[in-house]
């Protein structure tokens, strides 16, 4: 039986959220007052992370390595690029390479999905899901989520520039890369991490956003991007300013 507000209140006050979080039914609960107050709290940290531009390589190869360990996928060599752009053109000159990225976030995300469900209220799945992610944004009477694509400018906007040297290319022809949108969609997922579900995968995922720009996975080799020195949103919340070494990459 899920403990009331009050009840909860009456526990000690040192008394850990993890503590109060074993005493309650595994089955499908609303955020007591004290979750709903992190909410902001996980917010502001995000606001932090997707404003930082330390690039942190070490981090990012563990990080990487670990998600293809947790995908039981064979560890690839690492290389890192100057940009996107050249991290794209990179991976098109190797038609080769068998991409992997897709299948490791697939499941991490579904096993954090899978056990965040089985848990949590759906209803306030979505409050977090619109309240955490500092890239989210309320649209319309319906209150719908509209998730900024942070890293679509490499299907979209930079297209035409990839273009330039590969005509024939199509969109669907470029592979995906691991941290588009996902990196503020991560929020959310931190966020049940940080109330004591148990998805500790997700922390690889969130070490990976914090210590490199982009990261494209194959068989055998990883393709990382330092971090951009300056990224710029309209006020629609579209990516349009992305800067490498003084220069704007999707100009």
């Amino acid at each position: 039986m899920l403990l009331s507000i009050d009840a909860f209140y009456k526990t000690k006050t040192s008394e850990s959220l993890a503590k109060y979080l074993a005493k309650v039914s595994s089955e499908r609960r609303k955020l007591v007052k004290l979750e709903v107050d992190l909410i902001p709290q996980i917010r502001t940290k995000w606001e932090k992370i997707l404003t930082d531009r330390t690039t942190d390589r070490d981090r990012a190869e563990n990080a990487i390595n670990a998600c293809y360990l947790y995908a039981g996928i064979g560890r690839a060599r690492v290389l890192w690029t100057e940009n996107p752009l050249i991290a794209m053109k990179t991976s098109i000159d190797r038609p080769d390479l068998i991409n992997v990225g897709d299948r490791i976030l697939q499941q991490i995300w579904d096993s954090c999905h899978r056990e965040i469900a089985r848990q949590i209220d759906p209803d306030f799945i979505q409050v977090v899901k619109a309240y955490a992610n500092p890239r989210a944004q309320l649209t319309g009477e319906g209150q719908n989520i509209a998730f900024d694509r942070l890293g679509d400018f490499l299907n979209e906007v930079s297209i035409a520039e990839i273009k330039k040297t590969y005509p024939l290319l199509g969109p669907s022809s470029l592979p995906t890369a691991m941290q588009d949108y996902r990196i503020a969609y991560l929020s959310y997922l931190d966020y049940f991490h940080q109330i004591g579900i148990d998805i500790p995968q997700i922390q690889l995922l969130i070490d990976l956003a914090r210590s490199c720009g982009c990261c494209w996975a194959f068989e055998n080799i990883t393709i990382l991007t330092p971090k951009a020195s300056a990224i710029e949103f309209n006020n629609h919340g579209e990516l349009i300013a992305l800067v490498y070494d003084g220069i704007n990459i999707l100009d």
